[in-house]
């Protein structure tokens, strides 16, 4: 193979090289349009608290860590009793859980789990004075009353088109309301009750009526970022994604994504990441360009193809050359 050949095929081989790393660079980093993805830069998605806390999805409610925080956000499917009862297992053993619904599909389970706080989604409040950007998100207030840990430094709660909640029994407490001059779309006045939460065994619900509330969109807005912080900072966060009908975990993006993540794990097995690395290091040589070599005889011909160059540079005289043509045709 001449070096013209030689430098076409490395031409080729380091242009799928650049295209798999640029692939797989891609995959794994760029942005997607998934709501509710981590890696979502979009008003409806959660790449804010992904990159601020320790978020992870996850597709089963078994098995999670004590003291950890699962979120419930805007589910579609209903939650069965096995799953009601891990949930009510996590609370009880010191778990918080944050439902932020205002559908009523997580209806379901905070039943499921005994709450005395129900979500009635029937209702969507406005308010034309206390809001962040217009009626529909109202600013919701802080009780005074209220004392939660979670609760420090946050006075303001904005919200888009929350659902009001209703409380039963002694257990659930309100933790922030609306203004007197908010209301439903059927015409109910305010102030409404939009969050609330209550313990269970040595754990903690807490419920808003938005399921909006840790999107991009809104989780910086009033006092949202700090009682966001107060609840996920420190902890190991679970997003539930098994409530969805469609999750980030089983878009196209994301299975693409595990499939490079399980390539990556086989490949780093020994002896096979050894047998990966001396490949690479057999495509770095084959890459780099190599100096075309010539023997004595090619180079003198070379050279005397250019008697005025080489004159000029080496001060061979005329007489000099004609001897060295004779003997290199002797030869």
């Amino acid at each position: 193979m001449n070096v013209g050949r030689r430098n076409t095929a490395r031409g080729i081989l380091a242009a799928i090289l650049l295209a798999v790393m640029a692939f797989v660079v891609l995959v794994q980093y760029a942005p997607d349009s998934v709501a509710f993805s981590p890696n979502n830069y979009g008003w409806n998605g959660l790449q804010g608290i992904s990159s601020a806390y320790n978020v992870n999805l996850t597709n089963s409610l078994s098995s999670l860590p004590t003291r950890a925080v699962l979120a419930i956000l805007q589910p579609s499917v209903d939650f069965g009793s096995a799953d009601a009862n891990s949930v009510k297992g996590f609370l009880l053993g010191g778990g918080t859980v944050l439902v932020a619904d205002k559908s009523g599909v997580a209806n379901s389970l905070l039943s499921g789990v005994g709450a005395g706080i129900t979500i009635e989604s029937q209702y969507s409040i406005s308010d034309p004075v206390y809001n962040w950007k217009g009626s529909t998100v109202p600013t919701a207030l802080v009780l005074q009353t209220a004392h939660e840990a979670y609760l420090a430094n946050v006075s303001g709660i904005a919200l888009n088109q929350p659902s009001p909640l209703a409380l039963s029994g002694s257990a659930a407490s309100k933790v922030a309301i609306t203004s007197q001059f908010s209301e439903t779309q059927v015409g109910n006045r305010g102030p409404f009750v939009v969050m609330a939460s209550e313990q269970i065994g040595a754990g903690t619900l807490v419920v808003v009526g938005d399921s909006q509330f840790l999107l991009n969109s809104e989780w910086t807005i009033a006092s949202n970022r700090v009682l966001i912080g107060n609840l996920f900072a420190n902890r190991s966060v679970f997003i539930d994604t098994s409530h969805w009908m469609n999750s980030p975990l089983t878009s196209s993006t994301a299975q693409v994504r595990a499939e490079l993540r399980q390539t990556y794990a086989t490949i780093s097995t020994v002896p096979l990441r050894y047998g990966f690395a001396l490949l690479m290091v057999v495509l770095a040589l084959l890459l780099v360009p190599q100096r075309e070599h010539r023997t004595n005889r090619e180079d003198m011909r070379i050279w005397l193809r250019t008697p005025e160059k080489s004159r000029a540079i080496n001060g061979v005289r005329e007489g000099d050359r004609t001897h060295i043509d004779r003997n290199f045709d002797a030869s």
